[in-house]
C-alpha cells in the first residue's frame, strides 16, 4: 500500500486513476463513489475515474479506451483531428476494431466504431503516446483512404476535403496514398480526385 495521503492530494497526484490505484492508497470503492456523488470525481469508464476539475486534454477519451485495454485504432474523424486536418473536435470518439472484436462498452462517452478485417485493419497505423498511455492511430494516408471507403456513409465531400487538406499540408506522398487506397480497395474511386488535387 502507498503512503497514506488525503483524497485531495491523491487527486492532484493522479488526475486520472483506476479504482485499483485508489485502493492502493487506502481509498475504498465507497470513498471514490462518495467523492463522485459530491462532484469531485467523474467516472470515465468502468473502474477508471478522473478529477472533475482537472484539464486532461483533448485525448482523454482515447487515453481512457487504451487504459481499459481495448484493441482499437483511432480512425476517421478522430484521426483527422489528431493529425491536424481539422480544428473541429468530434463529439464522439471514432475508432476501428478488428472484425472479430466487440466494440468498447462501459464508457461514459460516445464511441463510434467501424469494423475492419485483415490487412485493412492492420495496415497504416502509427503508435502515439500521451499522458503515459500508448494507442494506435491510422496514418494520414490511411485515414483519407478510409474516408473514401466509407464515402456512402459519411459523405464524399468529407473525403475529398481531407484529401485536399492532407496534400496541402504535405501529410502524405502520392505513393503513400496510392498504397493505402489499394489496401482499402478504393484506387479506382480516388484516382480522379488525386489527379485533380496533386497535378
Amino acid at each position: 500500500m502507498q503512503e497514506k495521503i488525503d483524497f485531495n492530494r491523491f487527486l492532484r497526484i493522479n488526475p486520472r486513476f483506476t479504482l485499483g490505484k485508489a485502493q492502493n492508497y487506502g481509498f475504498s470503492r465507497a470513498i471514490v463513489a462518495y467523492h463522485a456523488k459530491l462532484g469531485h470525481v467523474s467516472r470515465l469508464a468502468r473502474g477508471i475515474y478522473c478529477d472533475a476539475t482537472a484539464e486532461l486534454g483533448d485525448k482523454v477519451e482515447i487515453e481512457t479506451l487504451a487504459a481499459c485495454g481495448y484493441e482499437f485504432t483511432v480512425a476517421l474523424f478522430s484521426a483527422l483531428r489528431i493529425h491536424g486536418f481539422t480544428t473541429a473536435n468530434p463529439t464522439e470518439v471514432w475508432i476501428a476494431v478488428p472484425t472479430d472484436s466487440r466494440k468498447p462498452e462501459g464508457v461514459s462517452f460516445p464511441v463510434r466504431t467501424v469494423w475492419l478485417g485483415g490487412k485493412t485493419y492492420n495496415y497504416g497505423s502509427v503508435t502515439m503516446q500521451s499522458n503515459g498511455v500508448s494507442y494506435k492511430v491510422f496514418s494520414p494516408a490511411k485515414t483519407v483512404a478510409d474516408l473514401f471507403k466509407f464515402r456512402n456513409k459519411y459523405g464524399l465531400d468529407v473525403a475529398i476535403e481531407a484529401l485536399k487538406e492532407g496534400w496541402r499540408k504535405r501529410m502524405f506522398t502520392s505513393d503513400e496514398l496510392h498504397l493505402a487506397a489499394e489496401v482499402c480497395r478504393v484506387s479506382r474511386i480516388i484516382a480522379p480526385y488525386m489527379e485533380g488535387t496533386m497535378s
